[in-house]
């Protein structure tokens, strides 16, 4: 690394150059130039989101699956201190005796750090295998994997193979902690030799780019493709501010936006009516327009036809990477929390919910008390139905002895998504229909922004697996259990109100 004094005013150097690359900062930089240099100088812009961080921590726990699965081995460490890593790995590969398997084996070349996954030693030299928490291949990967192959050819390691172990979604956990079988290793090795040749282009290049000033702002598919940028927020708060309503928010219509910007109209109000053939967009645009809500009449009628009675339900699940519990897959939406606001015919409403923080599989309780409370009659009312009927059809699966019952349920399920996309919008929900952006119109008392330690479903999620961790103190254990007892509780009563205010009640 290189540190160069502030420049002097009226030049354009940067008060920093840095050279030094790795592996996920190329990536990164093959994605947005801009990204590459914020994470260099500006890193305190940097944001997470709970998504984001739940993919991070997805791949440290495979990364660690994998040493175990790959083992006996050598693991490598000095995560901060890459000279140490370097030293250490020379010096494993120098050694006399037989050669053994690498865990986190660090190599450089020109200013580029790598550290491979797995390194294992076969005749003729060594195969390379790339853990990812993924559950394919895909293009990002071979990049990752090209620029690896390109620092150890160079540092003088033979690579007689390049591998991409990912994870199998085929895979059931049976339980006692055999995971065999889990990963399954991609031969990539072809795919990676036609982009070796191009590594020496994107590393000088992207060194060039750290070498210069602050890159211009350039939104596009860039700014979420293929990860999410954690430097979104601050680029556009930097960019000159957009009108209220532009032309963006009008949802799944990519070709329609693209065709609108191109023409010059950033401002949805500005188009002209006509060029909207789409009945919802014409309603957001006219929403837009006059600043009035849109509330269809007919939606009362319709709603008057639910019977009592009603069930306003949601769910929380966790998805691991690593299955926890037997009978599981991975990644698959294990239910661990329901909330249900029931209201009577009277207008009485009461709340039932269940949550299970004790790190043990939840499902079977899960089921039972769900059954319990949601009776044998009355509409089930849920928002997105495709989500919470997919999981009561896999705990049907899980226990054929409730499976009568339970796929019951499914039949008196009644998604409220669609009929509120048919009925309202309010220009506030630009162009989006998700619950936290219907609510605020609705019943701006409940706004999801006022939620502590739990606002959104990703949070949920990694709520959940704080409290079921054994290190995790009584106390913040059960402030986490009142925070994710509030967000269910939330969703469900935002269904109550917004069913109230389709029937102009």
């Amino acid at each position: 690394m290189t540190i160069i004094p502030p420049a002097i005013a009226g030049t354009s150097m940067p008060k920093y150059t840095v050279t030094r690359l790795s592996k996920s900062r190329i990536v990164a930089g093959l994605q947005c130039e801009r990204r590459l240099w914020l994470s260099t100088y500006l890193r305190d812009a940097m944001e997470t989101s709970p998504g984001s961080q739940a993919v991070l921590d997805a791949g440290n726990d495979v990364g660690e699956l994998a040493r175990e699965l790959y083992s006996p081995g050598l693991l490598i460490g000095h995560v901060e201190n890459t000279s140490k890593a370097l030293a250490e790995t020379a010096e494993s590969l120098q050694g006399k005796g037989k050669r053994q398997t690498l865990f986190e084996a660090a190599f450089q070349y020109q200013d580029v750090l790598v550290r491979a996954d797995v390194l294992k030693p076969v005749p003729g030299g060594y195969d390379l295998i790339e853990v990812k928490s993924a559950t394919s291949v895909k293009d990002y990967h071979l990049v990752d994997c090209a620029i690896q192959a390109w620092v150890f050819q160079n540092a003088g390691i033979t690579l007689r193979r390049v591998h991409l172990a990912h994870i199998d979604t085929t895979f059931v956990y049976a339980g006692d902690g055999d995971y065999n079988g889990l990963l399954v290793a991609e031969d990539i090795t072809a795919e990676v030799a036609d982009l070796i040749k191009q590594v020496p282009s994107w590393v000088r290049r992207l060194q060039k780019v750290l070498r210069g000033n602050e890159p211009s702002i350039t939104t596009g598919e860039q700014c979420s493709k293929p990860f999410d940028c954690p430097f979104f927020e601050h680029c556009r708060s930097q960019e000159p501010r957009e009108p209220k309503y532009p032309v963006t928010i009008l949802k799944r219509s990519a070709a329609l936006t693209s065709a609108l910007l191109d023409e010059g109209y950033v401002d949805l109000r500005k188009v002209p009516a006509e060029r909207l053939t789409n009945p919802i967009h014409q309603r957001i645009r006219k929403a837009s327009v006059t600043g009035k809500p849109f509330l269809d009449p007919a939606a009362a009628e319709h709603l008057d036809g639910f019977g009592f009675p009603r069930y306003y339900l949601d769910f929380e699940t966790i998805n691991f990477a690593i299955p926890r519990w037997a009978g599981t897959r991975p990644y698959q939406q294990v239910p661990f929390q329901w909330s249900c606001q029931i209201e009577q015919r009277d207008g009485s409403i009461k709340e039932h919910a269940f949550l299970d923080l004790s790190g043990d599989d939840p499902t079977r309780d899960f089921a039972e008390s769900l059954l319990r409370t949601l009776g044998k009659r009355g509409p089930i009312l849920v928002y997105n139905q495709s989500f919470e009927a997919g999981r009561v059809k896999e705990l049907a699966d899980w226990f054929p002895d409730l499976a009568d019952v339970l796929l019951a349920l499914n039949d008196r399920m009644v998604d409220l998504l669609p009929i509120t996309r048919e009925h309202y919008y309010h220009p506030a929900m630009l162009g989006s229909w998700s619950i936290k952006r219907v609510l605020p119109t609705i019943a701006p008392e409940l706004d999801y922004d006022e939620l502590d330690d739990v606002a959104d479903g990703g949070q949920a999620q990694l709520a959940y697996l704080e409290a079921i961790h054994p290190e995790t103190p009584t106390e913040r254990r059960a402030t986490l259990d009142t925070a994710l007892r509030r967000y269910c509780g939330r969703d469900t009563i935002a269904m109550v109100r917004l069913l109230q205010a389709l029937a102009g009640r």
